[in-house]
């Protein structure tokens, strides 16, 4: 076979999921959470009346209706992703671990702390499974992304170390605006609190928006030195 001829794409390239279904994977739970926390009241009232039962939530217990319909939608969406793409990637493991973890310990203990805590947690762990990669001579952003994006080792290393450092950022700015906001609350007990509403919507707009705005910052590295298969077909 000639170096020109196309080669079979690999596993994990014809594993990947579509745009679309990626989309859904990641911002199908957020949307259930948002859903349930901002129309909660109305949806519960209606769920109630189809399974002739009293249903409805008291001021203070959104977030855990949110939690509690999240934690479902996220495992659907774990399932489906580790079933579509025939692996477990390590940050969608720290997720799942996470998610699953504090989740359930804010609906045992009635305590929302813990799901305050989850993007600090997360976005950390995000931070040391990157560096500690590199420190041992790996690099996860390319075993999770080779498919996708043909870079080479340079690239990815210093894309690395970018996104390190955006999950450290990530991950500050979530304990300062939860701590914060929820300053003049008791967060172990279903009361309401004004700053909790910001808080949501700082989770799910802000912090996505964050991460669209970082990856734009990013395309003209990635566009410099992406790497065509013409290319590599005439690599020595």
């Amino acid at each position: 076979m000639s170096q020109s001829e196309p080669t079979n794409p690999a596993p994990e390239t014809q594993n990947r999921l579509s745009g679309r279904a990626k989309f859904l994977v990641d911002m199908g739970p957020l949307l259930v959470f948002m859903a349930a926390y901002f129309f909660g009241d109305r949806i519960a009232p209606f769920i109630g009346s189809l399974i002739g039962r009293d249903f409805s939530i008291a001021e203070g217990e959104e977030m855990f209706l949110a939690v509690g319909s999240f934690l479902p939608a996220f495992a659907v969406a774990f399932v489906y992703s580790v079933w579509k793409e025939r692996r477990v990637a390590p940050m969608l493991a720290i997720s799942g671990v996470t998610v699953g973890i504090l989740g359930s310990l804010t609906l045992i203990l009635q305590n929302k702390t813990f799901f305050y805590m989850k993007p600090t947690i997360i976005y950390s762990m995000f931070a040391i499974l990157l560096a500690g990669g590199l420190a041992s001579g790996r690099n996860f952003m390319k075993t999770a992304f080779d498919g996708a994006l043909h870079l080479d080792d340079d690239t990815w290393k210093t894309l690395t170390i970018r996104y390190a450092g955006f999950f450290v950022f990530l991950a500050i700015l979530n304990e300062i605006a939860w701590r914060w906001l929820m300053r003049d609350c008791d967060t172990a007990a279903a009361l309401a609190c004004d700053g909790e509403a910001k808080w949501v919507q700082l989770k799910v707009w802000g912090f996505t928006a964050l991460n669209f705005i970082f990856i734009a910052f990013q395309t003209p590295l990635i566009a410099k030195n992406m790497q065509t298969d013409e290319t590599d077909s005439q690599a020595p």
